[in-house]
């Protein structure tokens, strides 16, 4: 069996008691019938043994059932159990059970068992096992849809945030925002990259970290319940990584996208923030919005686009995805990233005094870490009909550089850096965003710019924070590069959970 969990004890003590109380029934039934058909002599000696034969077939019943069970999957929902024939299931256990009984009986290893027992206690053991199911399953699915109208009415009431991915560059930012604003937070993260972002708030009254894959629905069920939001961070991330294992890439971007949402959809969340990516632009020499034409390059980028497709087709008026576009992110977070381009060039500026502008006439969207999650935390806060089905581009218009000019900021902050310029030859990613839109509808302003990320990462280093920027550990390709293997699913092994 699988860890013996409170709701798995329960579950024993249920079956305990509908298995003797089912019993002690056909013991009771066959008695009464005996003493109103005889009228034999001697009813309170007759009742005394009964009493008696019963106190020993009691517990060895009681081990029997519980084992059968158990075997049969009914505490750890085993794929036969959790198929469409349950009530075949069921009858089979609890069939094999009084055979069992009858074997032992035939053996002498239990005193003799009357034939009424066998068929009314089969009877009632397999009315009582198979109809507690039954009732639980209806219980179920009235409790769900009471807590889907319920949290409908109380549409502004964002108490408790489900954090996909929580562990990541932005998740862990995000976790640290939604917990100073006084939200319960739960967390599910697989931990590629380690615990150092989540270790300290372990002891955080309001926080509850789970350790689970996102791709798996027991995990998602399991870490959706109680909870007014989802914000959906969970992601393989970076055209280079993205590209390791492409069928993992569309499993954990995509695949997992549409049953996280189906999930929270089910048990009746209606807020669900979305991160996607500004690069689904792809190439192009305007200024971009929310409307203008996609241009997906990458595999990374057409996941994301992808994943927004299934979550803009769910949009109902019980479901209310948003979808935040993230320009270029930067800047330090408790899983520090220096994949990034600022920070990259940053680092190598303060550690090396050199640095190489790789096609450098390219426009890219810049926005903070910081002011990533701060985006995502304002989707939880305004009504859920004001970004119902809405996509934002995340950052500030006037934040859009070329990435030429992340050099000459470096050079004012980093006085003595030698800065060289080359074209790479391939394909080229180019757009600048307008994200005008978000600051109008949502009142949203990113709070730091390039430059005071630049100094982030300057005084990081100086104070010796960061001690090796090259290690694997900041960068998602590297590290997946390494761990290809606890990419790939494995029969019989749990699948692995990426993080942002």
């Amino acid at each position: 069996m699988r860890r013996l969990n409170r709701g798995t004890v329960l579950r024993l003590l249920a079956d305990t008691l509908l298995v003797n109380t089912a019993l002690v029934l056909a013991y009771t039934l066959r008695l009464v019938i005996y003493v109103l058909a005889v009228n034999p002599p001697g009813v309170r000696w007759l009742i005394t043994e009964e009493a008696r034969h019963l106190a020993f077939l009691s517990p060895v019943l009681t081990l029997l059932a519980l084992a059968i069970f158990a075997l049969s999957g009914f505490y750890t929902y085993g794929r036969v159990y959790r198929g469409r024939y349950k009530a075949v299931v069921v009858a089979q256990a609890v069939t094999l059970i009084y055979i069992l009984l009858a074997l032992l009986s035939y053996l002498r290893v239990v005193p003799a068992v009357p034939r009424g027992i066998w068929i009314g206690g089969w009877l009632l053991t397999l009315l009582f096992v198979g109809g507690a199911r039954v009732l639980a399953v209806a219980w179920a699915e009235v409790s769900h849809r009471e807590a889907r109208l319920l949290r409908l009415r109380e549409d502004a009431s964002v108490r408790r945030v489900l954090v996909i991915g929580g562990a990541g560059y932005v998740g862990s930012a995000l976790v640290r925002q939604l917990l100073d604003r006084g939200y319960g937070v739960r967390v599910l993260d697989m931990l590629l990259y380690g615990d150092q972002a989540m270790r300290e708030l372990r002891a955080h009254p309001n926080f509850e970290f789970l350790q689970g894959d996102f791709r798996n629905v027991e995990a998602v069920v399991r870490a959706m319940q109680d909870v007014d939001a989802v914000a959906h961070l969970g992601a393989i991330v970076g055209d280079p990584a993205g590209d390791l294992e492409p069928q993992v890439t569309l499993e954990v971007n995509v695949a997992a996208t549409r049953l996280i949402a189906e999930v929270a959809r089910g048990v009746g969340v209606r807020r669900f923030v979305f991160t996607s990516t500004c690069s689904v632009y792809g190439a192009s020499d305007g200024l971009l919005d929310e409307r203008s034409p996609v241009n997906a390059i990458s595999l990374y980028a057409k996941s994301k686009l992808d994943s927004e497709a299934i979550l803009l087709g769910m949009t109902d008026g019980q479901f209310s995805p948003v979808i935040l576009r993230l320009g270029t992110l930067y800047g330090l977070s408790y899983r520090p990233r220096f994949d990034l381009v600022v920070n990259l060039l940053a680092a190598q500026a303060v550690l090396e005094h050199r640095i190489t502008i790789v096609d450098g006439d390219q426009w890219r969207p810049f926005v903070h870490v910081e002011d990533a999650a701060r985006a995502i935390l304002r989707c939880l806060e305004v009504p859920a009909t004001l970004i119902a089905g809405q996509v934002f581009n995340v950052g500030a218009t006037a934040e859009n550089y070329q990435i030429k000019d992340l050099g000459a900021m470096i050079m004012a902050l980093v006085p003595g850096t030698e800065v060289r310029t080359r074209e790479s030859g391939g394909e080229r990613r180019n757009y600048r965003v307008s994200c005008d839109k978000i600051a109008r509808t949502l009142g949203y302003r990113p709070l730091r710019t390039v430059r005071d990320g630049i100094a982030e990462i300057k005084g990081a280093i100086e104070r010796g924070e960061i001690q090796d920027y090259t290690a694997s550990e900041y960068s998602n390709y590297k590290f997946l590069s390494q761990a290809r293997a606890a990419l790939v699913r494995t029969e019989g092994a749990p699948p692995a959970q990426v993080g942002p």
